[in-house]
């Protein structure tokens, strides 16, 4: 493998084009990180002044996939210290997000940044480049744009109230944050938000601020036409320093959401002078009788016309009159949407993209190391939907980034090493709990809503489901059985003792009022049982001889459930029935996982194994059973995998002593 030269030599481009094509196959060497580099594989984007490469980020401590934004020489060269502050800007802003752990999932995170002596044309040219997150939408759709699309093409509409109002929420979030630490954006578009995850684990992250301006930095592009025709306010238009602020960012996300609820733009113009007359006079498209709006919107004229109501408000000519933050629009929105008929439109567009999952099945694996085992030992962890993961382990909290561990906060919280559990309730929010029956929230703002039970002096172990709806928790009092407590509404039921186990090691939601709950019986054999919290009871299910149950996964949307032990022992829960299944070689399993497709996969120690369902029948054709496929086995890793993930691209999975391993299907 070439490296590109050290800074001392130029690298030599091809005479046919700017030398960025030339660098695939080649090394970027990080000038932050000692032992980084960046291993370029192809292009993915490219713009008229940047080009856009996917990369392997190398490291000391493992591998992952970037994106290398890279500036195109002959704009170094024509625009001189301009393109530098493009990349500085981008480098600025992103870096003050950078510094809460975790960041904000609602922005692309900065990984890197630096220059590259480059030559071409026979100049020699110092060209600068950032790293960024690799977002991977999978056949939903990276970008915004191509999410809505895909909705149309899948449902005949744009995104229904609740995907809806998932998105507002995470791009309000975002732009929150973004304008916390001081930085405008000032080229919010459809284009510009790339997104990652499905159902409720999806993600919209706010992309691509080389046009932002951070305050504090000189020199930001003043007097200079910046945003998009049909989603840049005015001021922006106009160039006009003194009006730009958060309110310019609130305009153009006030034309995003117009987008991703009709699939069509708010302001149809064709030049600046247009959309200051359109914005001016109050020409505004309204949502009604828009094609591709949602069916459970389209009826509901009070909903409709409150929301034109707040996308008018937030598009005014007058700045000081718009709502002046990303998260007061959202609250004008989001609460109607909530309001209408709660049927995701994925029930549709869900079945499609199972369908073309399924019509081009994965030949093989490609496997990654993401990070090498490190010293933490996890207890529990809890996924994001972009693949990050906030952790409980003998010393506190710990977040993985996706690239590298990082400590988290824990400033007040009662007794730091003593959680238990960490468990995902929304994007970039975490549920925190364990010792002295005390639980918390976690988010980049850090420990906030704590939480102790009175009277209870034992610790939660386990939690699943929603505190504000249905939720079961795990007591372990001292020198007694374990007791599952529930809330409902945020109110205690009744807690159920259970006397038949000796230990409790997961639980997991496999119907909207049913949880299986796994573990070891007071006879040292494997034992489960099926929790009704709201009929006050315990169902004990036929079990394996073996000696425990050790994780359980489930999707209650869909009513299934998974759960794996000892000797390769597997409980498949489906339509109301629980069978039983051997996982060949009969490894001891720790951990389990069900994806999008209801495809279930298990993990022990140095192996993962995925469950291929059944073919479908043919007519007067014997049923055939699923079969369990090993798809990574690598005997050198000592230490069982304790958590699985997965999304539309593969699986990512943790080991009890921080490594983390990824693979990524390769579509025959």
């Amino acid at each position: 493998m070439q490296s590109v030269p050290p800074p001392s030599e130029a690298f030599e481009p091809p005479e046919d084009d700017d030398g960025l094509g030339a660098l695939v196959g080649h090394e970027i060497r990080s000038e932050l990180v000692p032992g980084a580099s960046y291993r370029v594989l192809s292009i993915v984007g490219s713009g008229a002044s940047s080009v856009a490469l996917r990369a392997l980020r190398v490291s000391p401590e493992g591998e992952c996939l970037v994106v290398v934004k890279v500036m195109r020489p002959w704009f170094v060269r024509q625009a001189g210290s301009v393109a530098a502050l493009t990349v500085k800007k981008e480098a600025v802003a992103l870096g003050r997000l950078n510094e809460r752990v975790p960041a904000t999932p609602f922005v692309v995170r900065l990984i890197d940044t630096g220059t590259l002596p480059v030559t071409a044309d026979g100049y020699a040219v110092d060209v600068p480049w950032v790293v960024l997150e690799y977002v991977h939408g999978g056949l939903l759709g990276t970008t915004l744009t191509e999410r809505v699309t895909n909705a149309v093409r899948a449902t005949g509409y744009a995104f229904d109230p609740a995907r809806a109002a998932l998105a507002i929420e995470c791009l309000a979030a975002g732009l929150g944050a973004v304008h916390e630490v001081g930085v405008i954006h000032r080229d919010i578009k459809p284009s510009n938000v790339l997104c990652c995850g499905s159902d409720d684990d999806e993600i919209f992250k706010i992309a691509d601020f080389g046009v932002a301006k951070p305050t504090g930095l000189a020199g930001t592009f003043g007097g200079v036409v910046v945003g998009t025709l049909g989603y840049a306010a005015p001021e922006l238009e106009l160039a006009d320093p003194r009006a730009i602020g958060p309110s310019s960012d609130v305009f153009s996300l006030a034309a995003v959401i117009y987008f991703l609820l009709t699939g069509d733009r708010y302001f149809r113009v064709k030049s600046p002078g247009e959309l200051i007359v359109a914005v001016a006079t109050g020409q505004k498209r309204s949502l009604e009788g828009r094609r591709w709006l949602s069916p459970h919107l389209r009826d509901r004229k009070r909903t409709v016309s409150a929301i034109d109501y707040a996308l008018g408000c937030a598009t005014g000519a007058e700045v000081s009159k718009r709502p002046q933050t990303a998260d007061a629009l959202a609250s004008m929105i989001v609460p109607w949407l909530r309001d209408a008929v709660r049927v995701r439109g994925g029930s549709r567009h869900a079945a499609r993209v199972k369908g073309a999952e399924e019509a081009t099945p994965a030949s093989r694996f490609t496997w990654t190391v993401l990070q090498r085992p490190s010293n933490r030992v996890i207890r529990c962890v809890a996924w994001d939907g972009d693949g990050r993961a906030m952790a409980a382990t003998n010393t506190g909290l710990s977040f993985w980034n996706g690239t590298q561990w990082l400590d988290a906060s824990l400033a007040g919280f009662p007794n730091p090493t003593g959680i238990r559990f960490v468990r995902r309730v929304a994007a970039g929010r975490w549920l925190i709990g364990g010792d002295d029956a005390t639980v918390a929230t976690y988010t980049a703002e850090g420990i906030g809503d704590v939480r102790r039970t009175p009277g209870l002096e034992h610790r939660f172990d386990l939690l699943s489901g929603a505190l504000d709806d249905l939720a079961v928790l795990v007591e372990v009092p001292t020198g007694a059985p374990p007791v599952l407590a529930t809330l409902s509404s945020r109110r205690w039921l009744r807690p159920l003792p259970l006397p038949t186990f000796a230990n409790v090691a997961a639980l997991a939601r496999v119907e909207d009022a049913r949880w299986l709950v796994v573990g070891r019986g007071v006879d040292g054999r494997a034992h489960a049982c099926l929790y009704s919290p709201l009929e006050w009871l315990a169902t004990s299910l036929p079990s394996p001889d073996v000696r425990a149950f050790l994780d359980c996964a489930g999707r209650h949307e869909r009513g299934v459930g998974l759960c794996a032990g000892a000797g390769g022992a597997v409980l498949w829960w489906q339509q109301g029935q629980a069978t039983h299944e051997i996982v060949p070689g009969g490894d001891d399993l720790s951990s389990t996982a069900i994806d999008s497709i209801e495809r279930g996969w298990v993990g022990g120690r140095g192996r993962i194994w995925l469950r291929r369902p059944p073919p479908r029948m043919v007519l007067g054709a014997p049923a055939q059973p699923a079969r369990w496929e090993r798809v990574w086995d690598d005997p050198s890793w000592a230490a069982p995998i304790v958590s699985l993930w997965t999304d539309q691209r593969g699986v990512v999975a943790m080991t009890a002593d921080g490594g983390v391993i990824e693979g990524r299907a390769e579509l025959r």
